[in-house]
């Protein structure tokens, strides 16, 4: 692997309570060894609860089908609503890459389900179709603005999100959802304003990535950044690095690499600023166990931003950052970024 997945994590980041836990977060998501860059193993079935039932393919299916069809038809009011749709696919994909046990599915799913029913304008009801029109559209259009930064990236995390559906939902591969998507991605063509590298021009900049893996190293080298950085850019544009950075991950693991490899400099421009070190301290809370069903059964995913799910990045937030973990090899830089993880949602609770 790139040599960068070994680099050591800087900042003030605090180690983990106890290694123990991270380890059964790394063993869950298969991130323990130099190789394991896929999805995890499950316990035996015999270890599992009782009455620990899968989640139904349909329920599945339908959730897949409610975000890829909500991403498609926000363009009207604009790409901020597309956070719903890209929220409830991240989700899906989140159990899915991590091999959730069957109660802990069930938990995350139960509050995707809470999450349709309080924005139910935002998931249109919507069957497949013949699926006759070309993914491969979305990507074509995505190249042409790909190098940019527009909105934090959105506009490749909202594209990546949709392909990734469409190619396990090909008969939703409409005239109508394919032709959403690409006028989603000419919204924030022709309504953000794209970012210049003077913005964050340092005198020495970070080194460009070199691939995947040194994408996926370096930005949650530069998540574990002094606090006073994290605040000062704002957490939720720290979680937005992360979440950006899978996107490009994302599009090379669909087999659209090139376009991805474009997006590299343009997701690197937030890092080249000033690093800011008021001598300020995170405040101190253990990582948050995504992986297993206390945190979903719990009221804390929704109460984030007054009860929003974060603005659905309670569900986009870890299906990205397990995306990262996996690519990286250094035990402590991924001990550290869960930690500093579960602190981007603090000043929002």
């Amino acid at each position: 692997m790139d040599p960068a997945g070994s680099s050591k994590p800087v900042g003030d980041a605090a180690p983990l309570q106890s290694r123990r836990t991270f380890l059964r977060y790394a063993a869950a998501v298969g991130i323990l060894g130099p190789a394991a860059v896929g999805r995890g193993a499950r316990p035996a079935a015999a270890d599992e609860p009782p009455g620990d039932e899968p989640v139904p393919a349909a329920t599945k299916a339908a959730h897949l089908a409610a975000g890829l069809v909500a991403l498609s038809r926000v363009h009207p009011q604009g790409w901020v609503g597309g956070h719903f749709g890209a929220a409830v696919v991240a989700s899906h994909y989140f159990c899915e890459d991590n091999d959730l046990d069957g109660r802990t599915a069930r938990a995350l799913r139960a509050n995707v389900d809470a999450f349709l029913a309080h924005r139910p304008d935002q998931f249109p009801k919507a069957g497949p179709g013949a699926g006759t029109a070309d993914p491969v559209r979305i990507v074509e259009r995505l190249d042409r603005q790909v190098h940019e930064l527009r909105s934090g990236g959105h506009d490749k995390i909202f594209a990546a999100l949709a392909l990734r559906a469409l190619k396990d939902l090909p008969e939703y591969a409409t005239p109508a959802v394919v032709d959403g998507i690409c006028r989603l991605l000419e919204v924030f063509a022709a309504t953000a304003r794209p970012v210049t590298a003077s913005r964050y021009a340092l005198e020495h900049p970070t080194e460009p990535y070199r691939g995947p893996a040194d994408l996926a190293a370096a930005t949650l080298r530069a998540m574990l950044r002094p606090w006073g950085h994290v605040r000062q850019v704002g957490t939720s544009g720290v979680l937005h690095w992360v979440t950006h950075a899978e996107a490009l991950l994302t599009l090379e693991d669909l087999g659209y690499g090139e376009v991805a490899r474009k997006g590299y400099a343009a997701h690197q421009l937030v890092h080249n600023r000033p690093v800011v070190d008021d001598g300020s301290r995170p405040p101190e809370r253990p990582p948050v166990d995504w992986l297993g069903p206390a945190y979903w059964e719990s009221d804390t995913p929704r109460r984030a931003l007054d009860g929003s799910w974060l603005f659905g990045h309670s569900f986009k937030l870890p299906y990205s950052l397990f995306t990262l973990l996996r690519r990286v090899d250094d035990e402590a830089l991924r001990s550290a970024s869960l930690t500093r993880a579960a602190l981007l949602s603090v000043p929002f609770e």
